[in-house]
């Protein structure tokens, strides 16, 4: 089982995750909806941390856990996320 571990960064994953915690995922997982991913921005050059809310023919919809609907940047903002983008699965 391939694995990637990141630290994050910021509050969009709060208060499942805080900023500075480090986290690991599986680099060979399927992500179903609840699961966490790591995934390639689609418009920025960065990774990000967030929970799949919804699987659609197109894509991923991400959403961060943080209750602040100012407090993430996710599928909100960027839309669905392609397979492709997807790094890695934390699987709840």
């Amino acid at each position: 089982m391939a694995r990637i571990e990141v630290r994050v960064h910021g509050n969009s994953m709060w208060p499942t995750f805080r900023d500075g915690d480090i986290i690991e995922a599986n680099t060979d997982t399927i992500p179903q909806i609840g699961d966490i991913v790591i995934a390639k921005h689609p418009w920025k050059d960065l990774h990000i941390v967030k929970r799949v809310k919804h699987i659609q023919p197109s894509g991923y919809f991400l959403e961060g856990d943080n209750p602040d609907p100012t407090g993430t940047e996710d599928s909100h903002n960027f839309g669905v996320v392609p397979e492709s983008l997807i790094i890695a699965a934390i699987p709840q």
